[in-house]
């Protein structure tokens, strides 16, 4: 069984994992440790919080795909501190009312290193949020942070446990974001060094580190003998954070630090969803894996005109559970699969409501 709980710095000391990215000078945000544990079979973890920014400052121009900003701290090229190794990526965080306001987009390190002023490299990749950069940039607020990734936060753990517990490495499974496609992953270890492979094809090596966006679930199925359990240092978000979603399997995790109520927060007719009076077997459906149990539910259209999310008997697609059964909250730090029948480029989670 998961466990997800924010904890005061006391009781992190007995954690087996602590990851904080580093304490940069300029930030004034406030860092809390949050725990993570799961047990040994599969279920799907987020993260409700995300590494302190490197930087952050207003967008003065773009050109192509350069972005020229203003950081906070200017006594050297913004590229050199960048943390190396680690891929970064840029966050919208503000002004209210910005048409680029939550979206992100990622760093082109290599590039971004290299320049001799404070301007931003963007790279071409699928995990930007909204397609190419253009003037419209102009004007944001942006935070610069490292992506929180499997390798920095599970990847010491499995060292120890593969070379020192002497556990098969194929026990370990991860399901991760990825594109065109979720990709089902398992590590090896060859002179020390953490490498992964497709799960149902060890002899295909994933080059790379392996990212978990804001909004983003990771699917943890954590080796024979017991879970995992780690501690991460972060911030909060109270920003909206752009999700877009595709037709199909989607592995989401509401990203602040709140229980998401369905109906309220998200789940809406305004977030993209339709209810209906009866199952048609052909529905956006939410996945709720916990160990060895799935759970299955899709919008039931509400007298009122909104709607609520029903349990459907796992077997079938077409038939609810009766007496019915609701799922209304879904605990902060708790993982989910959406099943989307359509995509939604535009999607966003939202902070809690009031």
């Amino acid at each position: 069984m998961k466990h997800f709980s924010f904890l005061s710095p006391a009781r992190m000391s007995g954690l087996l994992l602590s990851v904080l990215a580093a304490t940069f000078a300029s930030q004034a945000q406030q860092s809390v440790p949050y725990l993570v544990g799961t047990g040994k079979h599969l279920e799907f973890v987020g993260f409700p919080v995300h590494l302190p920014a490197v930087d952050s400052g207003p967008v003065t121009s773009v050109s192509g795909t350069l972005v020229s900003w203003t950081p906070s701290f200017r006594d050297r090229p913004f590229g050199s501190a960048l943390p190396r190794g680690q891929e970064c990526y840029a966050e919208v965080v503000g002004p209210i009312g910005h048409p680029w306001l939550g979206h992100r987009f990622e760093l082109d390190e290599a590039v971004t290193l290299t320049r001799t002023d404070h301007g931003l490299a963007v790279a071409s990749s699928p995990f930007n949020t909204r397609g190419l950069i253009n003037t419209s940039l102009v004007g944001a607020q942006l935070e610069v942070r490292p992506h929180l990734t499997v390798d920095g936060l599970w990847g010491e753990i499995l060292r120890n446990r593969i070379i020192h517990g002497k556990e098969v490495a194929s026990t370990f499974v991860f399901s991760v974001p990825a594109f065109p496609a979720t990709r089902e992953l398992s590590p090896w270890l060859q002179d020390g060094l953490l490498g992964w492979n497709l799960f149902n094809r060890p002899a295909t090596t994933i080059n790379g580190p392996l990212l978990i966006p804001p909004g983003a679930a990771v699917g943890v199925d954590f080796g024979e003998i017991r879970g995992s359990a780690l501690g991460i240092t972060g911030v909060q978000r109270d920003w909206p954070t752009a999700s877009p979603l595709r037709a199909g399997v989607n592995l989401l995790a509401y990203p602040y630090a709140k229980d998401l109520r369905l109906g309220i927060d998200w789940g809406r007719i305004q977030d993209g969803f339709v209810g209906l009076p009866r199952p048609n077997g052909n529905q956006d459906r939410i996945e709720i894996v916990d160990g060895t149990g799935r759970l299955i539910y899709t919008p039931e259209s509400q007298a009122n005109g909104g709607i609520r999310w029903r349990q459907m008997q796992t077997n079938s697609g077409r038939v609810w559970v009766n007496p019915p059964k609701y799922l209304d909250v879904i605990p902060v730090g708790q993982g989910f699969v959406l099943w989307k029948t359509k995509a939604d480029p535009n999607h966003f989670f939202n902070p809690p409501r009031p």
